[in-house]
This record gives structure tokens, C-alpha cells and sequence, in this order.
């Protein structure tokens, strides 16, 4: 099978949750593999791109089509947020609602040293180990920075897991890289960072990370009693 007739045949697998720019970079860089695009408000260039890439476009919240989406017998294969919000963080606290999570402030002193981290507006943290503004097309080179062409060191994702603050847990997604700049979340690790959280309660560090950037988010929920 040459590469035309591999690319022709690759399935629709992915889903986006975000119809701006990155949604849209999504579905450019990512020709055919794009099931569904998720965009409360989509405007006509985003209409005529999804028609033009034979992708769905959902008019609905990110949140409010993803649980019921991860919870078929066939979820997607990829989940690419791209939306200006801490998509798991989201998913996570209405998934576990019925148990009582809520979001808290995460405590700055918890995270590792980085070039850059900037405080959000709901008390989390966006982080990165880049003190400028990285290329949308960035190839992410698994060793060398792409703009410096300096090491990278060790990955950020990994940085993040590493941290050990008492009084919390935390779980890391990776955003694994599938075009220049678009990253993809598989559904099976969200899926266990819930049940994980679920299961045990308590204060939890809710991490999606790639290898450069990232948000840490803060999440609690009460903890199981011993016999349960």
C-alpha cells in the first residue's frame, strides 16, 4: 500500500473540543482523521472548513458531548482539546460531581522550577519550560528545542508526575503530538486519571502536559472511608 492509499484509508478517529484556532489547526493538519469537531459557537469559516475536511461539526459545550462520547463502547480514538480551558480538569469535576469534587487553588509552591508559570484565573497554573512564544508548527523534537536548538532536558510531563507535595496526589495526562502543534489525549488514560481520583478522594494535582507546556489544575474530593 503506498502512502496515498495508507492516507486515504486512515480512520476517522479523532475527536476536537474547540472550533477556534487550534481546532482549526486540528483539522487542517490532520486531513481525514477528524471525526468530530466540538464548538458552542462555530462561525461560517469554521462550518465551511469542517464541510470542506468531511469532519461532524457538534454545536454543543466541550464538556457536555465529551462524557457521554468517552463513555460508548467505541470512544474516539485521540481527544485534542483545544479550547482556551483545562478540558480533564472540567471533565473530571462533572464526571465526579455526584461525589462532591470541586476545584481549589493550586499552591504555587508545589511546582517544580520552570521558565515560565502564569496563574489562571480559576486557580490553576499554565506552565512551561519556554520563556517565549513557541511556533504553532513546532515539529516538537523530542531532545532539542526547536527555537534555541538547545536541550530540552527532561520532559516536562514527566517533571510534573515527579512532584511529590504533601496533602496532595497527582495525576498527569500526556498530550502526545499528532500534526505540528496539535496534541491528542487518549481517552483510556482519562478514563483511568477519573477512576484513579474516584476511588481514593482527597486533594488531587490534575496535570495535561506535552513536553514543553502544560496546566496544572486543583481538584478535591472527599476521601473514601476505610471500608468502603
Amino acid at each position: 500500500m503506498n502512502a496515498a492509499q495508507s492516507k486515504k484509508q486512515a480512520r476517522r478517529d479523532i475527536l476536537v473540543v474547540g472550533g477556534g484556532r487550534f481546532g482549526r489547526l486540528a483539522l487542517e493538519r490532520l486531513p481525514g482523521r477528524v471525526a468530530t469537531v466540538v464548538e458552542p459557537k462555530p462561525d461560517e469559516a469554521l462550518l465551511a472548513l469542517a464541510r470542506e475536511q468531511g469532519a461532524e461539526l457538534v454545536q454543543a459545550a466541550g464538556v457536555e458531548f465529551l462524557a457521554p462520547a468517552l463513555a460508548t463502547n467505541q470512544p474516539p480514538a485521540w481527544v485534542v482539546p483545544a479550547l482556551p480551558r483545562h478540558l480533564l480538569h472540567d471533565w473530571l469535576l462533572a464526571e465526579l460531581a455526584p461525589q462532591g469534587a470541586r476545584a481549589v487553588e493550586v499552591p504555587e509552591e508545589v511546582l517544580p522550577p520552570m521558565s515560565s508559570v502564569f496563574r489562571g484565573e480559576e486557580g490553576q497554573f499554565f506552565v512551561s519550560l519556554a520563556d517565549f512564544l513557541c511556533p504553532d508548527d513546532c515539529p516538537e523534537p523530542p531532545k532539542l528545542c526547536t527555537v534555541t536548538g538547545k536541550p530540552r532536558g527532561e520532559p516536562l510531563y514527566q517533571r510534573l508526575a515527579g512532584m511529590n507535595p504533601s496533602g496532595w496526589s497527582v495525576a498527569v495526562l500526556r498530550s502526545r503530538q499528532l500534526a505540528p502543534g496539535v496534541g491528542g489525549c487518549l481517552p483510556g488514560e482519562m478514563l483511568q486519571i477519573k477512576d484513579q481520583i474516584g476511588s481514593q478522594g482527597g486533594n488531587w494535582l490534575v496535570v495535561t502536559s506535552c513536553l514543553c507546556h502544560g496546566v496544572v489544575s486543583g481538584l478535591s474530593l472527599p476521601k473514601k472511608a476505610q471500608h468502603e
